[in-house]
């Protein structure tokens, strides 16, 4: 062992405390950046897996290809992997439930995640497997070697309703029937395209050689390169002499269906500013933890410094060179790393396995034990991790150790040096507000402007920290909100026949006899109306992205907003809206022809999404809105125009649906304005919001039975929902806990620290006659003072950065300035709470201590 290591080591053992501390600090930091890494990589390999469950691994499908067609597709250059699938059909089981039954080939079953709970996989056209949820749809559970006698056709209806696999409404059947024997040889796991317990799965197989040329069937296929897919597949599609179809707009398109949400996890997407985007954030994001780390450890290494300045002042004294000085302070961060870095990647990773632990063992009993979250150990993390954590103690060190080297031997023996002499100017507010001792507080930091610049910034770094993480997590949990919509109920009862108003009624009445309803509205669809906008009612801060997307053409300054609705929920939804201004009195309403305004609006265009404002409409002002007709010469004209009054306005959503209207305003009244406008009235749908018990469940679906409604339960898919949302804020606050910790250590040991090293000083003061009430409330008032000066530096800051982050995020979800308020208040009270304890502990000390002792303890 050299001689600077042997120092080093000796200065670290006498100073366990201080050295604790900053190891503490380095582990926390390397901890950070390394659970960033982890986070990041286990949450791709989350969202890969669960893409892949979702839409299989395949890159792009060709629907309706003719057979003779196929090697233009499987054998075309570039071509990695192709599966061969077929929607065989439907077939009505039981009165009101139906089995899917699809035909995949060997590879299909493969990509398409067909999971056997029992049994095997069909291995001829002969033979199904089912999925488990047939006990809870088809009217006799089957069995392996049970055999199946289906009529399987296409889905048909003699009403308007739309015919998807949600549900199945009651007058449908099945056109077209054939007639087809199946063996049963499996039951699968549940898929998760699965929608509802009205419909069950059925997997068959399909052989290429038995398909005749001139069928119709669809190839599935992944890439080598999977950027080539968006340029490669419609090429293909051409060769394959695939029919081209049209859309409304007269674009002409092939019946391609792209993988896009396993394309973007792959960097494929043809959307990069979301890539761009979101790489931006995490690099400012990782950049924020970066400068929270050099903030520590250059604290820590000034701290040390300082009080090691005679130490470095004698060594220069009897021959030591600037360099050799340089490499004692090296040494010291060079050891304190050994030591820290390993156990905070260490710690990185753990914590990450034990936080996924957490939650599957907190939501066991719910959709969150399924997730099979996951930490993936990516050797690059933690190489990548211990270079950042490298060049960042590097970078904290250069400055402390070339301060030490260019010490003055006389100056350090002497220790003069820092101090300003002479008189330090003194603050008049200070003094009127805090009295003598906030005087002499605030002439105590202002003597060494040095190490006050370094404690003030060490904290306001700490404010900055917090805020700005807090802000992003804010942000975060918004954009995915925006992003992914919200379940505002989980059961749904509706039909196509017209309700009487007194069914209506009692429909009404025995909902709200029901416990555990929270809410319903009655009605899902609203009335579709046009809404003229111009340059005095078009939120002008949105302006060109209303413009873009609302597709019509300007006439004498004026717009035409199509997607519009008004909304006639019932009372008790109204009841349970959240005004964010105005008042919303029945009566007024009734007499004044009021509404509330919805004035969010949801759009999306390739690679963006948000809900913006949409107009400048406000309380008190009156709106316009119109139906349209067609004239005898098919010119449209303007038809039942109505004139309302907005009263109230809200950032609700209406109980039953899951966003704001696309491009568009939602007015909401009462039925009595609605009647009063003559609009046909027909309250034939209730979306339901409740505790989501199974007796609250059993009672509704009962009520549906009583009055012949279609009844739709969305439990479980609503709490999933929430459970999926409960889990990522697990993620969010546990980050900020943990970033909390890294500032926390920050402050307590720059105060303390502070504070110990002027024990000479302080022991002066005290010896001068200061009373204990007067010397403590000094110290106090050092500390308020550091956390008034770092919270008015330190909370702007961090707004700033929340705004930045904010405009990034913009890219890809807009939801308007989001500021972290909250965060900004705990970040107030969190300033002053640990600075005083951070001032407490050294100070009880110092008090108990001998004065003279720690008079003479530098002038030795």
């Amino acid at each position: 062992m050299n001689l600077y290591t042997s120092l080093t080591l000796r200065y670290l053992k006498e100073n366990k405390k201080r050295t604790i501390v900053t190891i503490i600090g380095i582990i926390l930091s390397t901890a950070l950046i390394c659970g960033i890494g982890n986070i990041y990589s286990s949450f791709m390999d989350y969202q890969m897996r669960e893409t892949i469950k979702d839409r299989g691994s395949f890159y792009a499908s060709f629907y309706d290809v003719k057979k003779e067609n196929i090697d233009y597709i499987s054998k075309a250059a570039g071509v990695d992997k192709y599966a061969i699938s077929k929607e065989l059909g439907y077939a009505n089981i039981g009165e009101s439930s139906l089995l899917k039954i699809k035909q995949y080939d060997k590879v299909a079953m493969e990509g398409f995640q067909v999971s056997l709970k029992e049994g095997k996989l069909p291995t001829n056209k002969n033979e199904i497997v089912i999925s488990e949820n047939n006990k809870n749809v088809l009217d006799k559970v089957y069995k392996i070697g049970d055999e199946i006698k289906l009529s399987v056709g296409e889905r048909a209806s003699d009403g308007k309703e739309e015919l998807n696999d949600w549900a199945v409404v009651k007058d449908e059947y099945i056109k077209n029937p054939e007639e087809k024997i199946f063996k049963v040889v499996g039951i699968m796991n549940s898929p998760r395209y699965e929608y509802n317990n009205d419909i069950t799965m059925g997997i068959s197989y399909i052989d290429l050689a038995e398909v005749y040329d001139n069928e119709n069937i669809n190839i599935s296929i992944t890439v080598k390169n999977p950027k080539d897919i968006y340029a490669l597949a419609p090429e293909l599609a051409e060769n394959a002499k695939m029919e081209q179809k049209t859309d409304s707009n007269g674009a002409k398109y092939y019946n391609i269906e792209y993988n896009e949400g396993l394309l973007r996890l792959l960097g494929a997407s043809g959307y990069n500013n979301i890539r761009e985007s979101l790489g931006s954030i995490i690099m400012l994001v990782t950049s924020l933890v970066i400068v929270c780390t050099i903030a520590t450890v250059y604290n820590a290494f000034s701290i040390s410094i300082s009080e090691r300045k005679k130490q470095f002042g004698i060594l220069n004294s009897i021959g030591a060179t600037n360099s050799q000085i340089m490499k004692l302070v090296f040494t010291e961060g060079i050891l304190v790393s050994i030591i820290a870095i390993p156990i905070g990647l260490l710690s990185g990773t753990v914590a990450m396995d034990i936080v996924f632990k957490v939650i599957q063992n907190l939501f066991s009993e719910s959709f969150i034990a399924e997730m099979d979250l996951r930490v993936v150990y990516d050797p690059s993390i933690m190489i990548l991790s211990t270079v950042v954590v490298l060049i960042t103690i590097f970078i904290s060190v250069i400055l402390p150790a070339y301060t030490a080297a260019k010490i003055s031997p006389l100056d350090a023996i002497k220790n003069s040096g820092g101090y300003k002499i002479g008189k330090v100017k003194n603050s008049k507010l200070v003094k009127l507000l805090l009295k003598t001792e906030g005087e002499l507080a605030y002439k105590n930091l202002r003597r060494n402007k040095k190490k006050f610049r370094i404690t003030l910034f060490s904290l306001i770094i700490s404010v900055v920290i917090f805020v700005a993480f807090s802000g992003f997590m804010t942000l975060f949990l918004k954009a995915e909100t925006v992003r992914s919509g919200q379940m505002t109920h989980d059961m749904y009862m509706s039909t196509r026949s017209e309700i009487t108003k007194e069914q209506s009624d009692n429909i009404r009445k025995e909902l709200n006899d029901i416990k555990g309803i929270n809410n319903y509205s009655e009605q899902t669809h609203g009335f579709n109306f046009n809404l003229d906008l111009n340059e005095n009612n078009i939120n002008k801060d949105n302006k060109e992205t209303i413009l873009n997307s609302l597709g019509s053409e300007e006439v004498n300054g004026v717009y035409q907003s199509y997607n519009n609705g008004l909304f006639l929920p019932g009372d008790k939804s109204i009841k349970n809206l959240n005004l964010t201004s105005g008042s919303f009195d029945k009566d007024t309403a009734i007499k004044e022809m009021g509404v509330i305004l919805v004035n969010k609006a949801y759009y999306e265009s390739p690679g963006k999404k948000g809900a913006i404002d949409m107009t400048s409409y406000k309380v008190g002002d009156n709106i316009e809105v119109y139906t349209t007709n067609y004239d005898e010469d098919g010119n449209e004209i303007k038809d039942d125009v109505y004139k309302l009054k907005i009263m109230g306005t809200t950032e609700d959503i209406l109980t039953g649906k899951n966003s704001y209207n696309y491009m568009g305003i939602q007015l909401i009244t009462y039925d009595e304005v609605g009647e009063k406008l003559g609009l046909d009235i027909i309250k034939n749908e209730f979306s339901i919001d409740s505790n989501k018990t199974e007796e609250t469940r059993v009672l509704v679906k009962k009520l549906s039975e009583k009055y012949d409604l279609n009844f739709t339960d969305e439990a479980e898919e609503s709490m999933a929902a929430r459970h999926s949302f409960m889990a990522m804020q697990v993620f969010v606050y546990g980050f900020v806990s943990v970033i909390s910790l890294v500032s926390i250590t920050n402050i307590v040991n720059t105060i303390s620290t502070n504070i110990n090293l002027r024990k000479r000083e302080l022991a002066i003061i005290k010896s001068i006659g200061v009373t204990p009430g007067g010397f403590n409330k000094m110290i106090y008032l050092e500390s308020f003072l550091y956390g008034v000066l770092s919270l008015l530096y330190g909370v702007p800051l961090g707004i700033g950065l929340c705004v930045l982050m904010n405009k990034m995020l913009g890219n890809v979800i807009e939801f308007g300035l989001v500021l972290p308020w909250p965060a900004v208040g705990v970040s107030i009270i969190g300033i002053f709470v640990i600075t005083f304890i951070a001032s407490y502990i050294p100070m009880k000390k110092i008090n108990k201590e001998n004065i003279i002792e720690n008079i003479r303890q530098e002038s030795i």
